[in-house]
């Protein structure tokens, strides 16, 4: 998995309120889970969806792939670009990644105690 992507989607220190990026809060634990309960169809879709994030959205900024050698604003402009793009197709793999991500990130106890969510 291409962590890149994940630090592009909810990097560290992007709030105050919530420090902690996606990359450093057990995703890859979640993605164990995630792979044995979703639907085989979102799996394959959520994987396409990483590959494509990975490799094609720094293309849609003029950048070589893969992500990861992106510094970090270029690793947002990308996610950003492939989010504006004109393919539907595109647009909707940046919305499974975020997807994805919010069913790990809201899941977790500090993220709910940080957003007033009390159980």
């Amino acid at each position: 998995m291409d962590r890149a992507v994940l630090d592009a989607l909810l990097p560290s220190g992007a709030s105050s309120l919530l420090p902690q990026g996606l990359a450093n809060t057990g995703f890859e634990d979640f993605l164990v889970e995630f792979d044995a309960a979703a639907p085989a169809d979102f799996r394959r879709v959520f994987w396409l969806a990483l590959v494509t994030a990975g490799w094609v959205a720094p293309l849609l900024i003029g950048r070589l792939p893969p992500m990861s050698r992106l510094n970090s604003q270029d690793r947002d402009r990308a996610l950003a670009a492939m989010d504006r793009s004109s393919l539907p197709e595109l647009r909707q793999l940046v919305i499974v990644l975020k997807t994805v991500a919010s069913l790990h990130y809201g899941g977790l106890s500090e993220v709910r105690q940080a957003i007033g969510y009390h159980r």
